[in-house]
């Protein structure tokens, strides 16, 4: 999916924020489904778990992608 990014790095302080606020979210989605799913016997459940986190980490590179062209990239880690 390709998206238009013209004039990222004019975005304001709020909408970077929240745009961060949201990577944050979506990186500890993934830590901890990628945890449970390291827990879970079941096989048809660890595999629903990792997928879960793996779209969770999908998520979270393209947000970081996104602040890092914004020029935030220093608050990522």
């Amino acid at each position: 999916m390709q998206t238009a990014r013209t004039g990222i790095k004019n975005i304001g302080k709020a909408e970077f924020m929240s745009l961060f606020h949201q990577y944050q979210g979506e990186s500890l989605c993934a830590k901890k489904l990628n945890a449970y799913a390291n827990q879970v016997q079941d096989p048809s459940m660890k595999s629903l778990i990792s997928q879960m986190g793996s779209q969770c980490q999908e998520r979270a590179n393209r947000l970081s992608s996104i602040l890092q062209e914004a020029g935030g990239g220093h608050l990522l880690s």
